[in-house]
């Protein structure tokens, strides 16, 4: 199988994860505790920013080489959102603001998840010559 088909597959995981999570912060939705930690103040932008990143990555994923530069940006700006998440975790995470009991222990599964995901597609991507990607 060709890596930029990897990458591809990779790509509408992202989105699917995404899409996913677009009304759980939108409307705050009683999953993972999102009700108890929703202000619709950043949430909603939160749910807009994942609606954003799912059509990023479909986008980049309809012709990887036509839209390498913008799949890599988007990688970096998940990247950085990584970071902002790790950053959280470490001030202690969302029971110190928020009446959560679960939430924390199950954003540590979901984020080594994430992170197994993102580094496969970010070395897909580097490993991904452009011409492959052509089709």
């Amino acid at each position: 199988m060709k890596k930029s088909t990897l990458l591809k597959g990779l790509l509408w995981m992202g989105a699917a994860f995404f899409l996913f999570e677009f009304p759980l912060h939108f409307f705050g939705l009683e999953v993972l505790e999102h009700d108890k930690i929703f202000l619709f103040t950043h949430d909603r932008y939160i749910g807009l920013y994942a609606l954003t990143q799912a059509f990023l990555l479909i986008l980049c994923s309809s012709d990887l080489k036509k839209y390498r530069f913008l799949l890599g940006a988007t990688l970096v700006g998940l990247g950085l959102a990584m970071i902002n998440a790790a950053w959280i975790a470490a001030e202690g995470g969302y029971h110190v603001l928020f009446p959560t009991i679960t939430l924390d222990q199950s954003l540590q599964g979901l984020g080594l998840a994430f992170i197994t995901w993102y580094l496969a597609t970010c070395w897909l991507y580097v490993a991904s010559k452009p011409q492959e990607s052509a089709e």
